[in-house]
C-alpha cells in the first residue's frame, strides 16, 4: 500500500496541478492525505469539493512542514501504508514518476530505505533543481547535485546518494518506526537534511532514480520565487542551519568552521539585502542569526507582524 502525504498552507493555487499529477500516475497510490496547516484561503474546502479521493486532515494551526508531515505520516502508518511518499504542494509528478520510485525500492531490497527523483524547475523544465544531494560539513549544508545545471543527461544514472530533499521522497514505513519522524524543532527547512543524516547514521541508504522526474516551484510553498526566497524562508533557513550543524557535524572542528562560515555568509547576505532596499529580508536574516547564536530557539518562532 502506497500513501502520499502533502502539507499545505494557503497553497490553494498550487494544489490542482499537484493532486492531478498524483492521480494520473499508473497505478495511482491507494491513499492521498492532504494535511492543511490552518489555511485561510479555502484550500481544505476546495480539495474536498474538487478532489473527493483525497483525505483532508485539518491540523487547526500552522504546524510547519515538519509538524504537518508528521500528522500525515502517523495517519498513513495507522492506515497500514507500506510506502509513504512525501510531496510538496508546489511539486508535480511527471508520468511514471511514482512507478519508477517504487521500482527503485524493489530493486534495491531492504537495504534501500528511500528513493528520490530528479527534480526540475517547473518554470524551466530543462534546468535541474536537485538530483539527490550530499553533505558539505565545512559549510553545514546539503548540496543539491546538479543544481541550476542544464539537464543534459549528466545525472541519468541511478545511484545511492547521502541525502535527498523531502520535496519528493518515497520512504519505507518501517524507517519512520525505526528512526522517528521529521524533527519538529526545525518547523520548516533543514528537517529533511536532518532526516537524511539520521538515515545515514542508522546505515540506511537513499536511491536516486533519474527516471522519476518531478517539476517544482522553488520556494512556492513559502511564498517566494526561484532566486528570491521569502522572509519566512530566509529566517528558518538561517536559524535552522546552525541547529543542523550543532546536531550533526561529524567533528568539533567541522562544527566550528561551519558555524563561522554560516555566520559570516549570512551577514554578507544581510548587508546585500539592506543595500538592495529589501529591509524585510534583512530583518528576517538578522532575527534568524539572533535566534541561532544569541537566544537559541527551536520550533515556530518567526513573527512577520513584528517588522520582518
Amino acid at each position: 500500500m502506497i500513501a502520499v502525504v502533502i502539507v499545505n498552507w494557503n497553497g490553494r493555487s498550487l494544489l490542482d496541478s499537484c493532486l492531478g499529477s498524483i492521480l494520473e500516475q499508473s497505478p495511482p497510490p491507494e491513499r492521498i492525505f492532504l494535511v492543511d496547516n490552518g489555511s485561510t484561503d479555502g484550500s481544505a474546502e476546495h480539495v474536498r469539493s474538487a478532489w473527493p479521493a483525497v483525505s483532508v486532515l485539518e491540523s487547526g494551526s500552522n504546524l510547519g512542514f515538519a509538524g504537518g508531515n508528521n500528522v500525515g505520516i502517523r495517519t498513513a502508518l495507522t492506515a497500514g501504508a507500506d510506502l509513504i511518499l512525501l510531496l510538496n504542494n508546489d511539486a508535480q509528478l511527471l508520468p511514471g514518476a511514482l512507478e519508477a520510485l517504487v521500482s527503485a525500492l524493489e530493486r534495491g531490497g531492504p537495504r534501500v530505505s528511500a528513493a528520490a527523483p530528479k527534480i526540475l524547475y517547473r518554470s524551466a523544465p530543462h534546468i535541474i533543481w536537485a538530483a539527490g544531494g550530499r553533505f558539505d560539513w565545512w559549510r553545514g549544508v546539503v548540496v543539491d547535485r546538479g543544481s541550476n545545471q542544464r539537464d543534459a543527461g549528466q545525472y541519468d544514472r541511478p545511484e545511492e546518494v547521502p541525502s535527498a530533499t523531502a520535496c519528493c521522497l518515497l520512504v519505507r514505513s518501517e524507517v519512520f518506526r525505526e528512526i522517528g519522524l521529521l524533527d519538529q524543532d526545525y518547523f520548516m527547512y533543514f528537517e529533511d537534511a536532518d532526516f537524511s543524516a539520521r538515515l545515514n547514521r542508522a546505515s540506511h541508504t537513499i536511491s536516486y532514480q533519474p527516471q522519476a522526474r518531478v517539476l517544482h516551484d522553488v520556494f512556492g510553498s513559502s511564498g517566494g520565487v526561484p532566486g528570491r526566497p521569502s522572509p519566512l524562508a530566509l529566517y528558518y533557513s538561517t536559524r535552522n542551519r546552525s541547529l543542523f550543524i550543532a546536531r550533526h557535524a561529524p567533528t568539533v572542528f567541522h562544527r566550528l568552521v561551519a558555524h563561522a562560515f554560516t555566520a559570516g555568509s549570512r551577514m554578507v547576505r544581510l548587508l546585500q539585502a539592506l543595500i538592495g532596499g529589501r529591509s524585510r529580508d534583512a530583518a528576517a536574516i538578522a532575527q534568524g542569526l539572533r535566534d541561532s547564536y544569541l537566544t537559541p530557539t527551536v520550533g515556530k518562532t518567526f513573527q512577520p507582524d513584528k517588522g520582518t
